[in-house]
């Protein structure tokens, strides 16, 4: 698998890479592709490349395979299938691999490893998909070079639809229409405070949920409410969302929050997830800690 993709990544080196997101199938799989991205079809597998100097990054979805019933076991069977097919890798990870969290899709397992010579870093992704489960191998000369991708690796990932669903588009671009309607999101933490002896002390606990009502028209209405270190709170603004580049700024008479635009995607479940980072470059984001994830329900 490895030095088939790496083989693809050599076709492209000439090429701009080119094409609109859209959506690709392999067998009963489908699955939204990258804007800027090139596109490639294998026997049993799709794959996206994007070549940068001497950097590249490759995501390939591939056919399902049928589900154990456990994802560790699923994830082995995987990685023999997949990482393994080549000359080189050696061994199936020692550990079991991790929950994959953070994406709009399946569950499931991931875990990553440096090829024998250090020249390639493949993390695989093991979607659980009932019956089935959906490897998705992402590659790249090292960690610090995919890491620098895992946002749109996640994105892939979240993507990814086993028959008879189907995946949508991943949207790069926004309008303000694109934001009507209601949004939430909430954060829970739970902290224990313990004396230099180790007996526990006390506990802060912080839930939270907050809204945002948008209008077609750009204006909104903000509340928020629930628990800040174990005392209730609430908070309530009203603005416009005002669109520029790659920023949304929420311009309220309190308040202004200003967001990098990520992506707007569909969930499983049929709500719309939109994906937003803080305010700085992209090179200092890291999506995993970064990201804040606003949905909005799917209409009745």
């Amino acid at each position: 698998m490895v030095r088939w993709v790496l083989l693809i990544v050599l076709s492209v080196l000439a090429r701009t890479a080119s094409g609109f997101a859209q959506v690709e199938t392999v067998g009963d799989v489908s699955f939204a592709t990258l804007d800027g991205w090139t596109y490639q079809q294998g026997s049993d597998e799709g794959a996206m490349v994007m070549k940068a100097d001497a950097r590249f990054w490759v995501v390939a979805v591939y056919t399902a395979m049928p589900s154990s019933g456990n994802p560790n076991d699923d994830f082995r069977a995987a990685w023999k299938r997949v990482v393994l097919a080549g000359p080189d890798y050696r061994g199936v990870p020692s550990y079991d691999p991790y929950n994959i969290t953070d994406t709009v899709g399946y569950p499931g397992k991931y875990y990553d490893a440096s090829n024998v010579n250090n020249t390639t870093y493949t993390r695989l992704y093991v979607l659980e998909a009932g019956k089935t489960c959906v490897p998705v191998a992402f590659i790249s000369p090292n960690r610090g070079v995919l890491d620098a991708m895992e946002h749109n690796a996640r994105a892939v990932v979240g993507s990814v639809r086993v028959a008879p669903l189907r995946a949508s588009a991943i949207k790069y671009s926004l309008n303000v229409a694109d934001l009507a309607g209601h949004w939430t999101n909430g954060i829970v933490t739970s902290i224990n405070y313990y004396s230099s002896t180790g007996q526990y002390q006390s506990n802060s606990l912080t839930a939270v949920r907050y809204e945002y009502t948008i209008a077609p028209d750009g204006r909104y209405t903000y509340k928020l409410g629930g628990l800040l270190n174990n005392r209730m709170t609430s908070d309530d603004d009203t603005g416009i969302v005002e669109l520029g580049g790659e920023f949304v700024t929420l311009k309220g008479n309190k308040r202004v929050n200003r967001y990098r635009f990520g992506n707007l995607q569909q969930a499983l479940d049929g709500s719309t997830v939109l994906t937003l980072w803080p305010p700085v470059e992209m090179s200092k984001i890291y999506p995993s800690r970064d990201s804040v994830y606003w949905t909005r329900s799917a209409k009745k």
